[in-house]
């Protein structure tokens, strides 16, 4: 009995420690995104772009360009997309999570369209236009970060919920943090977006990525109500 009030106090501390985490993370990323679309839409440059514009000006054709220029692609539609549905079929057929499947799918989705809605708010125009890596229309915030943060994002969640092993739930999710970071990187490297556009896609994904992750813990803790007063 002692044992069992050790373990359920040791995870009541760890869902305390993880809740504090998630709230100061997400109280930066809405004064982050607050901030620089505030800038931006007064016409404002941010002095980050200012200062960070010179170090990718004559990247272009290096091989360091033509790395970045490869791994953009990873978060370019073309690919996320039937990625994200590959992945949230294999979940959920083989979890049995069919609901976990539905929000990979739709939440993919869903980011691309509230990323198109703030571009169109906010109109900041590009540093420069590449059509062959997706680098057309308005700048604000980088679709390519947002979206790659919430998609992936998405499936990391869902993998390192669902896999059992430890090992592997580590190599999955730290994988998956440093090439969502590469992407929206690789978006400032080939300069079709300022560095401001990429911190800001980052952290509208992110507000995305924990509301959508909380509606669907909501929405599984219902279901699992309803179904235990069925069976009474």
């Amino acid at each position: 009995m002692h044992k069992l009030y050790k373990v359920k106090r040791g995870k009541g501390i760890q869902m305390k420690k993880e809740t504090i985490w998630i709230v100061l993370a997400s109280t930066i990323a809405l004064l982050i995104s607050s901030i620089l679309t505030f800038r931006i839409v007064n016409g404002g440059i941010p002095l980050m772009d200012r200062l960070s514009a010179p170090l990718v000006k004559n990247l272009e054709g290096n091989i360091f360009f033509l790395v970045f220029r490869w791994i953009t692609e990873l978060g370019s539609g073309t690919f996320l997309t039937p990625f994200s549905i590959i992945m949230a079929i294999l979940i959920a057929m083989y979890y049995k999570q069919f609901l976990a499947g539905f929000f990979i799918f739709t939440g993919t989705l869903l980011g691309y369209r509230m990323n198109h809605w703030i571009k169109v708010l906010v109109q900041r125009e590009r540093p420069r236009i590449l059509e062959a890596a997706e680098g057309q229309g308005y700048s604000f915030p980088s679709g390519h970060a947002m979206v790659s943060l919430i998609g992936y994002g998405l499936i990391i969640y869902f993998l390192y919920r669902y896999l059992k092993n430890t090992t592997t739930k580590q190599w999955i999710f730290w994988s998956g943090i440093i090439l969502i970071f590469l992407i929206g990187m690789s978006r400032f490297v080939i300069r079709v977006h300022y560095l401001s556009d990429v911190l800001a896609g980052f952290a509208f994904g992110f507000l995305f990525l924990i509301s959508w992750i909380g509606l669907y813990l909501l929405i599984s803790y219902l279901q699992d109500r309803l179904f235990r007063i069925s069976k009474t």
